[in-house]
């Protein structure tokens, strides 16, 4: 679990939820994605190049971050 302003790089995206994987993928979320938690209450919303992206609960479950060295 990323803290706030921790950087990270999406290692994969479980596909239990076929539709849950598609919105990430979507989102342009993908293996290999930096990411930056920005906040985790009310919502998660973590920044990637694409911006700023408010995440569901079921796709923080489905997206697994290895932690980055800043």
């Amino acid at each position: 679990m990323l803290k706030v302003g921790e950087q990270g790089v999406i290692a994969r995206i479980r596909d239990a939820d076929p539709t849950v994987a598609d919105q990430i993928r979507r989102l342009g979320l993908s293996p290999g994605t930096s990411i930056v938690l920005e906040q985790r209450f009310p919502r998660f919303v973590v920044r990637s190049r694409e911006g700023s992206l408010a995440l569901t609960q079921a796709m923080i479950q489905a997206i697994y971050v290895r932690l980055r060295a800043a």
